[in-house]
């Protein structure tokens, strides 16, 4: 009983944290707005690429639900978007059709001076909001070519999870590190991504909670040109949620800038998350859960051209692709830094999960995710338990501290007098 009282204590915290990670309502309405603006001077009838129909619309992190804050007062927030095109010119290959939208993004003033080097995939566009804390961003936008029907085909998947035919979700992009981005005219010979299967897949894991699927999160509402944001999160996004935030903190204490820049990425970091989670509703569950099992979800290939076995975490709606494929170059930390970051992840939560007294918890998470985010947590615990008092429903027990309502089966409880918070001792 004791040990279920300060574990749901911990939960809560945990998840106050990940809601702090979150980005605000401001942050989505904002990014919205501008991705809405660019996909309308992309495709206005003055524009030159209106016949082939680019549609905007976000992926990644921003459609699964698991961005989060930047740990740098003034640094980025993560936006992805791809502009879709229905056709193009026959002759065009992925050097003409990714040039043809940065040149017409350069002939708009403000977005040529947001404009940052050409990418491989992408362009990016970076967003600074003067005098605004966290309120900066960038935009990648991936310029791609997809199938006929495909919004038809996506809202049909999207809502039967059921159906894992993920292939059907398939674009085409441009990536001028390809063989033929300068020759081949032919779509399905470019490089094909799958960033819509990919969200596919992992919500079918997240949403499968407790045995059965929670109606929390609508990925068809998700690509909409205006989605609603979303106030509440299932346990496994704010798992990945705070298994980013963790490494993002742990990196950022490396001195060795090779090592540092070689920090797990997330698409690993998500899939085996998401390969680890066995549906578990409670967020501390979830955690350890999670945490317990990433490494067993690597699995092991031959490769002849290494001569030895090697990590392969594959891209689950793409399995011939494999996201740890970095691993083995030559002078690569990659491998060593996502076991050694895991192991540090584990001590770091049992550590603050087994610590006394709200000072010692707080200073903990505070070193593994951050303070801010951190104490904000703790200020809406301290809030909640100041109106528990307030209303004579606040209780302290000699042996666990504050323990709000949660009396059942103690005999060492005392009502909370008002303005007395000692905290979770």
């Amino acid at each position: 009983m004791l040990a279920e009282i300060q574990k749901t204590q911990f939960e809560d915290l945990l998840i106050k944290l990940s809601t702090n990670l979150s980005i605000t309502r401001t942050q989505h309405e904002a990014a919205v707005q501008s991705y809405k603006a660019v996909g309308k001077f992309l495709s206005s009838e003055s524009s030159p690429l209106a016949e082939y129909e680019p549609y905007v619309k976000p992926q990644g992190s921003f459609i699964i639900g698991t961005t989060i804050q930047s740990i740098e007062e003034d640094g980025d927030i993560d936006l992805d978007v791809v502009c879709e095109f229905k056709r193009k010119k026959n002759t065009w290959t992925q050097y003409h059709l990714k040039n043809a939208v940065g040149d017409h993004l350069k002939s708009h003033g403000i977005y040529r001076n947001l404009l940052d080097e050409e990418g491989r995939r992408c362009w990016t566009l970076k967003y600074r909001e003067e005098g605004l804390t966290n309120q900066r961003y960038h935009m990648d936008i991936l310029p791609a070519i997809v199938a006929s029907g495909y919004s038809i085909i996506l809202e049909s998947a999207f809502s039967n999870l059921a159906n894992e035919n993920y292939q059907e979700l398939k674009i085409s992009i441009t990536d001028k590190e390809k063989n033929n981005y300068y020759v081949s005219p032919f779509p399905e010979e470019w490089l094909q991504s799958n960033p819509y299967g990919y969200a596919k897949w992992f919500m079918k894991k997240a949403l499968l909670v407790g045995n059965q699927f929670k109606n929390l999160y609508s990925l068809n509402e998700s690509v909409k040109p205006t989605p609603d944001y979303q106030e509440e999160r299932l346990p496994l996004q704010r798992v990945v949620q705070l298994l980013k935030r963790h490494r993002d903190i742990y990196f950022s204490k490396e001195q060795n800038d090779d090592i540092r820049k070689q920090k797990p990425i997330s698409c690993i970091i998500t899939t085996l998350a998401a390969r680890a989670y066995r549906g578990e509703s409670n967020l501390l569950d979830a955690m350890w859960g999670v945490i317990g099992r990433m490494s067993d979800e690597i699995e092991f290939k031959y490769m002849p051209e290494y001569g030895k076995e090697v990590e392969w975490i594959s891209n689950p709606v793409n399995i011939a692709e494999n996201f740890a494929d970095r691993w083995n170059d030559d002078d690569s930390y990659r491998r060593n830094n996502f076991y050694r970051w895991l192991e540090q992840l584990k001590i770091d939560l049992h550590d603050a999960e087994n610590k006394t007294g709200l000072h010692n918890i707080s200073e903990s998470l505070s070193s593994s995710f951050g303070k801010k985010p951190v104490q904000d947590a703790f200020n809406q615990l301290g809030n909640e338990m100041r109106l528990l008092t307030e209303n004579d429903k606040n209780n302290i027990s000699r042996s666990l501290g504050i323990i709000g309502m949660a009396t059942e089966e103690l005999h060492d409880v005392t009502k909370v007098k008002p303005h007395d918070f000692y905290g979770l001792d």
